[in-house]
């Protein structure tokens, strides 16, 4: 029976607004994503300044445990120093006349004055120990000691701590003899040890000592009467070696940092202890800055998030209520008063469906022409496919004229290639591929012709067509076709250009019967034409390609190091065999920063943050860092890595090279060890050639005081006039050679101290510190008639006291060695080379012998007629700092004509 159609009960409208399926809670609101989002972003800031102040505060502690260690260092020095000085005083004092000759009661005055002006208080023993002179009121043993032994054994020697003092003893020698008179001896409170510790000032909570050959504690800045004489802290008898540190705890039981040196004249140990709590201030400070900006940052992000988020909800719901209205068919007018971006999606939900029903009504009129191509273009995209995969030169030809020679419906097709000038002879077209007839129904004509229908293919002059080749007007220019030729009448020709417009080849389709090619036939084989350009560009460039692949798997093996590459954005992909290799990492392990994991732990995080910042800034990397081994042993390795351009001037990828540089920098380590050590033993020779040239400066003026007493002995004599001169001049030449050897010893000195202070780097702006240094020395300069030029000098950051010393002793050298024959002329320039400063100090004087240009910068070494006063220090100096400052300097000069310093810098001092 039939059914009746059953009415919809009215009722509102359905909903259009999306709704939540099953199981799915609702999104959480923008207010909360906002908010959300905010504290992420402020997140690895937080994480970052952390990370800053972490590696700050652990610097710091750092830097106060080696100026704990330093300050060991330099009162070891200093309490050298002062008893090296009691042993000299004593040793002058033990020469005297009167000693030789037994007279007490005048040495007795000589020690009384020494007293008077020094506050040093002498005493005088016999060999037995008996005080013979003592001009002090503190006790002094009866009895010989250790010390005493080792004076009687010809020796200086210096007790330890006994009753709050400490006594310095030398021998007293019979002149001419090994025998000992008396035992001189200064008998002194630890007080005055302690005076030299406090010296240079005691930062506040340090505490510094000194310990004796005892093991007992000398003196103390702390405390002293308390612990002088106490026997020293387990920790500080077991230390061994010339100087270490450790941490421990003070005498009082408090926790400290302590570093010592030991003082080598009294082989004493010189500690200075620093209070843990001065090195975890740092980290304190730190945990409350990262407090307080986290705490700041999160209630930033909140109070930001909250507000645009208020901003954007009212919006984007009146933006919901339209989608709902227009989704009903209801009036949705543009909305006001709206932001740019939601008036422009307002607008474009209006206009929505007016568009919506245009497309529908093109997508009907491009359905009929779509399928009529459908077929064409899958034939077409698996040619395209085929072409894209081949590489080979003759594959390619045959696929192309058999697809299109099928596709145009023509009898035979041929692809004719052109073979550029090169190596095999002049430019030249031949025949590639041949389809529809055998090769010799084309190659014995030769070359196609030059004629007017050949000869706008061959130029690349655009697509003939020819319905009918027997009427074209531009057939039979040269006599029409050859007997035995192949029949057409039907003519297509398409050149085969590639995207830089180089003509590659031509297509050429031919049928026996008029009309067969039209423009569908035409455009097919044009866009052949174009596919098949790029296939034959992809396989030249193949073949150049595969040419440059050798090439650099030559240079592969020809590099010294770990030859590796990253992506555009500095991460490790791909296989890395020589990486592997070297660390025995797997891709896995090593891909993207997983290398930095084979890094040593210290050098890691400096390692990433140098390599993202070249990244950042697309410029060279430099860099040096500890690499785990396979067999996991650390090596140094330096690293260069440039950016690989296109171009475009993007980035395609990174190459570098880690370079093994161990054994080089082990090198240098023990070559900057020697050199610390010779500094040191120059400086306690210098000191020690002093005691005897001061006994030489005594000697020399009993000579000259005893003069007279010779000419009155040598009265009446024969020859006495002789000798009286002779003894003058000899006594002449003793006093030039004293100031000589005394010159000498300063400058030794001198270098000593320039190879042990600390450079302190600060920015320099090098053209106004060198033209002071000049006009600093403009007297000199107008005096010799000399002018000094001073070029724009580049910016270093450096030492300045060690930069103004190089180039005014440079200038210096330039104005006293100038020509006598011309006017002076002195020039300073400068320049950066490969990151480097570069600073030319040119003059035109004398000039340096081809002989003497090494020579020059040896230690009172010179060159050249001596008619100037010095030493022979200046250019060592010179060297001495500019090697201290990480460069070099070198000299070129001709005899006569002038020379050239050039002193080459880092643009900042490490």
């Amino acid at each position: 029976m039939p059914m009746q159609a059953s009415a919809t009960p009215p009722g509102p409208a359905p909903s259009l607004a999306p709704s939540l399926a099953p199981g799915h809670s609702r999104p959480g609101s923008i207010v909360r994503r906002l908010v959300v989002f905010a504290l992420g972003l402020a997140v690895p800031i937080l994480i970052f300044g952390g990370v800053v102040l972490w590696q700050f505060a652990g610097a710091a502690r750092e830097r106060l445990e080696g100026e704990a260690l330093g300050r060991a260092r330099m009162e070891a020095a200093a309490v050298d120093r002062e008893v090296a000085s009691l042993v000299a005083t004593l040793e002058a004092l033990s020469l005297s006349n009167a000693l030789q000759r037994g007279d007490v009661t005048a040495f007795r005055e000589q020690v009384e004055e020494l007293s008077h002006r020094s506050g040093l208080p002498a005493v005088l023993r016999d060999t037995d120990g008996r005080r013979i002179i003592d001009v002090g009121t503190e006790p002094m043993p009866e009895h010989l000691d250790a010390a005493d032994a080792a004076a009687l054994n010809g020796r200086p020697a210096v007790s330890g701590v006994a009753d709050g003092r400490f006594r310095v003893t030398v021998p007293v020698l019979r002149r001419g003899g090994d025998a000992v008179l008396y035992l001189l001896s200064f008998s002194l409170p630890t007080t005055r040890i302690r005076d030299v510790l406090v010296s240079g000032g005691v930062p506040q909570g340090w505490v510094m000592s000194v310990v004796d050959r005892d093991q007992r504690m000398l003196t103390r800045t702390r405390a002293p009467e308390r612990f002088t004489g106490v026997r020293a802290p387990d920790e500080l008898r077991q230390a061994v070696g010339p100087e270490g540190s450790w941490r421990g705890a003070s005498m009082e039981g408090d926790p400290f940092f302590v570093a010592y040196a030991r003082a080598g004249v009294p082989d004493w140990r010189v500690a200075v202890g620093v209070p843990e709590e001065a090195l975890a201030a740092p980290v304190r400070a730190s945990l409350v800055w990262f407090a307080g900006l986290g705490g700041m940052l999160a209630a930033i992000a909140a109070v930001l998030a909250l507000a645009f988020a208020r901003g954007i909800a009212a919006p984007l719901q009146a933006l919901r209520d339209q989608a709902v209205a227009l989704g009903l068919g209801r009036a949705a007018p543009v909305l006001d008063g709206v932001p740019a971006e939601v008036a422009a999606v307002s607008a474009e939900i209006a206009g929505a469906a007016q568009r919506q029903r245009e497309r529908a009504a093109e997508r009907a009129r491009s359905a009929a022409a779509l399928r009529a191509e459908t077929q064409r273009l899958e034939v077409l995209n698996r040619l395209g496919t085929a072409l894209s995969s081949e590489l080979d030169r003759q594959r390619l030809g045959d696929t192309v004229v058999e697809a299109a020679t099928h596709l145009t419906g023509a009898a035979y097709g041929a692809l004719f290639e052109r073979v550029p000038e090169g190596p095999e002879g002049p430019e030249h077209w031949q025949l590639l591929s041949l389809t529809g007839a055998p090769r010799e129904a084309f190659t014995r004509f030769g070359l196609p012709r030059a004629t007017t229908l050949f000869s706008q293919t061959f130029a690349a002059g655009g697509v003939v067509l020819s319905e009918d080749v027997t009427t074209d007007p531009r057939y039979g220019s040269h006599g029409g076709m050859p007997k035995g030729h192949l029949p057409v009448r039907s003519y297509l020709a398409v050149p085969v250009v590639s995207g830089t417009g180089a003509t590659l080849g031509a297509l050429l389709f031919g049928h026996p019967e008029p009309h067969r090619f039209g423009s569908r036939e035409a455009a097919l084989v044009e866009g052949l034409a174009g596919q098949a350009a790029v296939a034959m560009d992809n396989a030249r460039l193949f073949a150049s390609v595969r040419r440059e692949q050798d090439r650099f798997a030559a240079a592969v093996q020809a590099v010294r190091g770990v030859l590796w590459t990253n992506d555009a954005s500095g991460r490790m992909t791909s296989d890395q065999p020589a990486w592997a290799a070297l660390t025995g990492q797997t891709p896995e392990q090593y891909a993207g920063y997983g290398w930095a994991e084979a890094v040593h732990p210290e050098d890691r995080a400096a390692s990433v943050e140098s390599w993202n910042e070249a990244v950042a800034e697309r410029r060279r990397f430099t860099h040096e860092h500890r690499v785990r081994r396979h067999d996991g042993v650390f090596r140094t390795f330096a690293i260069q890595a440039v950016p690989v351009l296109d171009p475009d001037g993007a980035i395609r990828e990174w190459v570098g090279v880690h370079s093994d540089i161990s054994e080089q920098r082990a090198a240098e380590t023990a070559l900057r060890e020697s050199n610390e050590e010779i500094q040191r033993y120059a400086y306690i020779v210098s000191h020690d050639l002093r005691a005897p040239l001061v006994n030489i400066m005594g000697f020399t003026s009993e000579i000259e005081a005893s003069q007279d007493d010779i000419r009155v002995a040598l009265a009446g004599r024969p020859q006495a006039e002789r000798i009286d001169a002779d003894l003058s001049e000899s006594v002449s030449f003793i006093k030039a050679a004293i100031t000589k050897m005394d010159g000498l010893i300063n400058a030794i000195l001198k270098l000593s101290r320039e190879g042990r202070r600390t450079f302190q780097p600060e920015p320099l702006a090098m053209t106004a510190l060198v033209q002071g240094l000049a006009d600093a020395q403009r007297h000199q300069a107008d005096t010799a008639g000399a002018v000094i030029e001073i070029g724009d000098l580049p910016g270093i950051t450096a030492d300045r006291l060690a930069v103004e010393q190089i180039f005014g002793n440079l200038i210096d050298n330039a104005i006293k060695y100038l020509a006598k024959d011309r006017p002076g002329r002195i020039s300073v320039a400068g320049s950066v080379s490969d990151g480097l400063a570069v600073f030319l100090v040119t003059d035109n004087g004398r000039g340096i012998h081809a002989r003497d240009h090494a020579r020059v910068f040896e230690l009172f070494r010179r060159s050249g007629v001596q008619d100037r006063p010095g030493e022979g220090i200046g250019l060592a100096h010179v060297r001495t700092l500019v090697r201290a400052l990480g460069g070099r300097i070198d000299l070129s000069s001709e005899f006569g004509v002038g020379t050239t310093f050039s002193v080459t810098l880092p643009l900042r001092q490490s």
